[in-house]
């Protein structure tokens, strides 16, 4: 009976210290992918003490600043199931980024962008197909959309053209297990990696996050054709550089790597070779109290699961299987306790009868 406990808490003890290394080194690395299956939305709020705002109705695109206004910045991002990357065994993913910040006053659509891109669904880094002998994502799967200045007829849309590139560093969120040292982040602006540099933890609405602060320096995004009245010229039109720098700050639950806030400070202007330089937008917009709180959500929903993959679950299993492997290994070896000696016989003494 002992033998047969012995081997059966040996086999249990075995099967948890095997259950402890494969959860972290094979399960979580084939659960921890975002899903394919993406359509959210958040929405950043803030102020700008400058902004440029460009109406048309129906006389044609007049131009102005305006100053001091409240903005609203309405991010949607899609999955494109019409890529050929997008399969259930992959480890890329595609999405569709489109962003439009409006006037809350009035509604004017102040900037609107759209970008696509394949990333890695494990490390969210935008794939970058250069030196890739066998490339993951296709060309067309990663691209920017540009607006071209002027539309083609007075009270029409600017066309829009997909320009395909490559989108390097994070997108979207963090990897799962962020650490605590410096990403590369993909900046929309000016379309590069910049780095986010790890200044700390802070807790937002409960959670513990990594805060990191990504500064973009003075960069020329492009040269603009612009009303001469824009940077105080006579002339009908000028061309100007436009010039953008910024601080972008993301507070990131390091389990999930979700960004549960996220901050934008943007100053850009137009530098015309003859005129004034113009401020065309200086503001702060930053995640409203609902997007937070559906990032807390999304982390209250994933976060355990995946501390059980990496961490809690091995724990447990590693000194559960430990001791089932030694109590195992005592009753095997003790040996049965010895017999009790048999009572000594008392010897008979006959006395002989004479």
């Amino acid at each position: 009976m002992r033998r047969a406990l012995g081997l059966i808490l040996l086999a249990l003890g075995v099967f948890a210290v095997a259950g402890a290394v494969l959860l972290p080194t094979y399960v979580y690395p084939k659960l921890a992918k975002v899903p394919l299956d993406q359509d959210s939305t958040s929405v950043l709020e803030g102020t700008a003490s400058k902004v440029l705002a460009v109406t048309d109705k129906g006389t044609g695109p007049v131009t102005e600043i305006r100053e001091n206004r409240k903005l609203t910045a309405t991010a949607r991002v899609q999955a494109n199931f019409a890529r050929p990357e997008m399969r259930q065994d992959t480890d890329y993913a595609v999405w569709l980024l489109a962003v439009q910040v409006k006037d809350d006053d009035d509604g004017t659509v102040l900037s609107a962008s759209k970008r696509q891109v394949c990333f890695d669904r494990r490390t969210a880094e935008g794939y970058d197909p250069r030196g890739d002998a066998d490339p993951k994502c296709t060309r067309e799967s990663s691209y920017v959309t540009e607006l071209a200045d002027k539309a083609d007829k007075d009270g029409q849309k600017p066309p829009e053209q997909n320009v395909y590139q490559a989108q390097p560093g994070l997108n979207f969120k963090f990897p799962f297990g962020t650490e605590q040292k410096d990403y590369q982040v993909y900046d929309d602006n000016t379309g590069k990696a910049v780095t986010a540099r790890y200044t700390g933890t802070e807790e937002v609405n409960g959670i513990e996050t990594y805060k990191f602060v990504q500064n973009i320096p003075d960069t020329k995004l492009e040269t603009k054709s612009v009303p001469g009245s824009l940077v105080g010229v006579a002339d009908s039109s000028v061309d100007a550089d436009l010039y953008y720098r910024g601080v972008n700050t993301m507070w990131v639950e390091p389990v999930t790597g979700v960004e549960v806030k996220q901050q934008q400070q943007q100053h850009q202007e137009l530098r015309p070779v003859i005129g004034n330089p113009t401020v065309v937008f200086d503001g702060t917009l930053a995640y409203n109290g609902k997007t937070i709180a559906q990032m807390v959500d999304q982390i209250d929903e994933n976060k355990g699961k995946l501390e059980f993959l990496s961490s809690t679950g091995p724990l447990w299993l590693g000194i559960g299987g430990g001791v089932l492997i030694v109590v195992a290994i005592v009753l095997l070896v003790r040996r049965r306790p010895a017999p009790p000696p048999a009572p000594r016989q008392r010897r008979q003494v006959v006395f002989a009868q004479t």
